[in-house]
């Protein structure tokens, strides 16, 4: 068995991390209701004004339920020139707040741009999409910088998100970011959905990582729906309207292979259920945040016995 946590993002409940954007109409209490009835043991939470801004607040929240604070989630202009000072700053907050909760992780993931958001699951082979040599430079320090301010001062680990829609999205863009920073200071946060929709091998990622992937957002792929994105080439937040994410073992990701891998190399720590419902509360009536959420939780149970 593994000893793994099963945690739920709240972009499953139709609720984003930046600006406490949501479409679905739960309030916060109601969020964690659901999170917690259907079987998980936390959730990420983040300073967006939708989650209670005094930290003893959000503490006695997740108590009441028995939830526990698992990481946030901090999109970053990497590879940017200039402006560390004020990228540090950004994250300094967040990781405060995750050590007031004795997080051992945060994630940092690259800002989505409209370049990229136009090609998400197209992405050229020859790098042609991507960052120059310059901004791979950049953003490799960058991040090195992150994580050796959340380390020394935070005593957090630094996982990085590859995202489509970001200059991270393909297997070669995840691999190159790997090499350029230093293990000891960078891990992965394997998110297999993303992984896939990039063109990516799930299974022989988590075998290529294995030492670097700390943390895990699992999520599910509707097939027919990824094939019509890249046989038409369509933007991001369209396949996002699209419903593209399918609740676990319901989609193109090979989850007992997956889990069995981990099984085998003894993965610890969270594993959070992250099925990205942007807007679709509005464009579903009928659907219910926590039916998917039971449903990918029952799942999990299921095929891993955890």
């Amino acid at each position: 068995m593994l000893n793994v946590k099963i945690g739920s993002a709240p972009i499953s409940w139709d609720v984003l991390y930046f600006g406490g954007s949501k479409t679905s109409g739960l309030t916060f209490a109601q969020m964690l209701d659901g999170i917690a009835a259907a079987g998980y043991q936390g959730t990420e939470i983040s300073t967006n004004g939708f989650f209670p801004a005094e930290p003893d607040q959000l503490r006695a929240e997740l108590a009441q339920r028995n939830l526990k604070a698992a990481s946030s989630y901090v999109a970053l202009p990497l590879g940017q020139e200039g402006g560390l000072e004020s990228i540090l700053e950004r994250v300094q907050s967040v990781a405060a707040l995750l050590a007031y909760f004795s997080v051992s992780e945060i994630i940092i993931a690259g800002d989505t741009t409209p370049k990229r958001l136009e090609v998400a699951g197209s992405v050229a082979a020859d790098g042609s999409d991507g960052w120059t040599d310059d901004e791979w430079q950049r953003a490799a320090k960058t991040l090195e910088a992150v994580a050796t301010l959340c380390k020394e001062r935070f005593n957090l680990k630094t996982v990085f998100h590859h995202h489509t829609g970001t200059y991270v999205e393909t297997p070669a863009e995840v691999a190159r970011i790997m090499d350029m920073t230093d293990p000891e200071l960078v891990g992965l946060c394997l998110d297999t959905g993303h992984y896939h929709y990039g063109g990516g091998d799930v299974v022989e990622a988590t075998r290529q990582y294995a030492d670097r992937i700390w943390y895990l957002h699992i999520k599910d792929v509707w097939p027919q729906k990824l094939e019509q994105v890249r046989r038409e080439r369509i933007h991001m937040r369209q396949a996002w309207a699209m419903d593209i994410f399918a609740e676990l073992g319901r989609g193109a990701v090979d989850f007992p292979a997956f889990f069995n891998l981990l099984r085998t190399q003894g993965y610890q720590g969270w594993m959070i259920v992250e099925q990205d419902s942007v807007g679709r509360s509005q464009r579903d009536p009928g659907w219910s945040p926590v039916e998917s959420a039971r449903q990918s939780r029952d799942y999990i149970r299921d095929v891993l016995q955890v």
